[in-house]
């Protein structure tokens, strides 16, 4: 079944009103790195600094607060588990080498930085119909990326992506699957970006206008986007 849609569950929209997925589907073409992506880099710290970010101070950030006080309400200590903003802002803010992965996820964790926007992607053809925006189900087993035989036991106070067949993201954007991962035969991507409340830094519309001019730099193909 392939990929065909991005919801978000009643039950989310009720304990989280404001909550809003953005999507954007784009062609890529994956490499080992790309010029431009690590000029996106470089430029990471002067961007938070130029906001006044701060390792210091980047916990009490509004965006960076209201997903702490949203990982409280998923079960998890926000600071064992922290959002994918938050971890990728804390290793730009702490000097440590920043992630190398491949150029398409240098791209959209740059992004990510830039926008204040936790993001993630998944390769469309690995994707089983819809993904939803969801809490955790009984039984339910993650599969996290970078840990092979490793597994996470949900919790159904946890909220995930899923689409029919697995989950695709734990604890909304902290981890993706190693099973829909975004690697060098990946032809199409969907990409994400979360908010769970209303952003102080740049809107899930601005994320994505962000997201798809990066994207384009490093000679990816954007197809379309929305927001949910």
């Amino acid at each position: 079944m392939p990929f065909s849609n991005v919801t978000i569950d009643p039950e989310v929209r009720r304990v989280f009103p404001q909550s809003r997925v953005g999507w954007l589907i784009a062609g890529v073409g994956v490499r080992e790195g790309h010029p431009l992506a690590e000029e996106m880099k470089k430029n990471l710290t002067a961007e938070l600094a130029s906001r006044g970010i701060t390792d210091e101070n980047l916990a009490n950030h509004p965006d960076i607060r209201a997903w702490r006080e949203a990982y409280s309400m998923m079960g998890v200590k926000p600071s064992k588990y922290r959002s994918s903003l938050e971890a990728l802002a804390r290793r730009v803010l702490k000097g440590k080498e920043i992630w190398s992965v491949s150029s398409v996820v240098d791209c959209y964790n740059c992004a990510s930085v830039s926008a204040m926007l936790p993001m993630g992607a998944h390769d469309t053809s690995l994707i089983d119909g819809t993904i939803t925006l969801r809490f955790g189900r009984p039984g339910e087993k993650f599969y996290p990326l970078g840990a092979d035989g490793e597994t996470v036991d949900v919790s159904t106070r946890n909220i995930v992506y899923a689409d029919e067949t697995k989950i695709c993201c734990w604890l909304w954007n902290h981890r993706d699957t190693r099973l829909a991962a975004v690697t060098r035969d990946t032809e199409e991507a969907v990409f994400l970006i979360d908010s769970a409340f209303t952003p102080h830094c740049t809107t899930v519309g601005q994320g994505l206008d962000i997201l798809w001019e990066r994207l384009e730099k490093i000679g990816c193909e954007p197809k379309e986007k929305g927001i949910v």
